[in-house]
């Protein structure tokens, strides 16, 4: 039974010393989305990146709409408001 054990406790080893290479290295480098940075949700990494003149809203709302979420109605009626918004800026 030792001939299990063994393997697997020199690759666990093999694999802790790895990452604790990599975090010590800086190797959680946040991505375009920010993952991998410790505590942050991803809507603290989107607030983040945001930009300001709306068009993460209008992304947003055209994603919602192609995923079936909403209504051809409810799209055109948010996508309005959204413009009005965007003029108002």
């Amino acid at each position: 039974m030792t001939w299990v054990w063994t393997p697997l406790l020199i690759t666990g080893t093999a694999l802790l010393a790895y990452t604790l290479a990599r975090v010590l290295a800086g190797g959680l480098v946040p991505g375009p989305s920010g993952a991998g940075v410790p505590g942050r949700s991803r809507r603290e990494r989107t607030e983040d990146t945001a930009p300001a003149d709306g068009s993460s809203a209008r992304r947003i709302l055209d994603e919602r709409y192609a995923s079936g979420e909403l209504s051809t109605e409810e799209y055109e009626e948010r996508r309005a408001v959204l413009a009005g918004r965007e003029e108002e800026s």
